[in-house]
């Protein structure tokens, strides 16, 4: 009985690590290709991601947090949403010397966690292009 809580006790703070996530991935690599039409110098193309879980689907337990540098959790923050990502990669194209951050696009994905029945996975990502 004791092992089997053990083994129980491990598997959730694994969970727990792997749950909700921020990140922010940077391309500086262009090939002298342009990034826009206009006569902007590009910077670099920004991509953010923020995922976690949420209880009933709007009810957030466990996301990413979007307002530090580094994989970490926020705890019942609604993180998870085009606002908060958005923010995240403009402040990440101002930190890298950009004076504009162009061609904002994003995309939102939300689905049932079936098998933990009352459980939702919400993941949200905005792109752009910082340019001078």
């Amino acid at each position: 009985m004791g092992r089997t809580l053990g083994m129980a006790g491990a598997l959730v703070a694994g969970t727990l690590f792997m749950v909700g996530c921020a990140s922010v991935d940077v391309g500086k690599t262009f090939n002298d290709q342009r990034l826009t039409e206009e006569r902007y110098t590009p910077v670099a193309h920004i991509n953010g991601d923020c995922w976690g879980i949420y209880l009933l689907s709007f009810i957030p337990l466990l996301t990413g947090d979007t307002t530090s540098d580094g994989p970490k959790i926020a705890v019942l923050q609604d993180t998870v949403n085009v606002n908060a990502v958005a923010d995240m990669v403009t402040r990440k194209s101002k930190e890298l010397g950009a004076t504009h951050t162009v061609d904002l696009t994003s995309q939102r994905t939300s689905m049932w966690l079936g098998f933990l029945l009352i459980f939702w996975y919400k993941d949200t990502q905005v792109c752009g292009n910082a340019v001078n």
